[in-house]
Parts: structure tokens; sequence; C-alpha cells
């Protein structure tokens, strides 16, 4: 039988935690509003930028990053690079406006479990976070 994410919630005894990482306010507003309506999601954090996201990680230690690419001080790419070298059961999701396959292919060769372009976000980052937590690839572009 399949594991979901709620079998996997109840083996932490916690919900999943999701740090949110991105340089855009309304985004990072957007991305808490949908991941908090799921019942096993605790969004513990957020990030304004790359280094913001890797000291969050490392003091939050979270199961799950949502990060975007395009980022001040340290990009998405270089901050997934990070946060796999100091925390590797945390599980990487890539919400980004960037919907290029050599994007997504940079992505994957750095661990990251999910891609998902901008303009799908709605219908598919709760799919892309449920997708990583359970160590499964998620990509949607477009």
């Amino acid at each position: 039988m399949p594991q979901s994410v709620a079998m996997r919630a109840k083996q932490l005894d916690r919900r999943v935690r999701v740090l949110i990482a991105d340089d855009h306010p309304v985004i990072r507003s957007m991305v808490r509003s949908t991941l908090q309506q799921h019942p096993d999601f605790e969004v513990c954090g957020e990030a304004a930028d790359g280094a913001q996201a890797v000291d969050e990680a490392k003091k939050l230690k979270p199961d799950v990053v949502v990060l975007n690419i395009s980022m001040p001080v340290l990009n998405g790419f270089e901050a997934a690079r990070e946060i796999r070298a100091n925390l590797p059961k945390s599980a990487i999701v890539i919400l980004s406006s960037h919907a290029d396959e050599t994007f997504v292919r940079e992505a994957k060769n750095i661990g990251v479990r999910a891609y998902v372009a901008k303009t799908r976000a709605g219908e598919a980052l709760v799919k892309a976070v449920e997708a990583a937590v359970l160590g499964e690839d998620f990509v949607l572009v477009k």
C-alpha cells in the first residue's frame, strides 16, 4: 500500500513542516495560504532570499523547502545545494517562473524532488509538496 502524506505526518508525530523562500512577499503569502489549507502541512517559516533560506532551513529543519530560483544573495539553485548539503532529509520543491527544461534538469541534478512553474502553482503546489514529502518526483512546467 503506497504511503500517504497523512501517514507520513503520523510517522513524524506532527504535521509536515514547510519553509517558503521567495523574494516576492505576495508569492510567499499565496504559497503560505495554499499550503495552510492542507491538514497535514504547517508553514514553519519564510525567507526573502537564498541566504536567508539556507539560514532558516538550518535553524528550523523543515521537512520541505519551497524555493524560487530567481532570488537575491543566493539564487534558488545555490540555496538548494547548501540545503541538500546541510539537511539531506529535507525535500526541496522549486516554484519558479522559469518553465524551461534546462532549469528542470539543473534542479534534478541538485536533488530537487519537485519543480512547478508559478503559472501552474494553484493546481499543482500541494501535489508537488506531497510528492516531495513521499520521496517522489513531480514536474509541472507547461
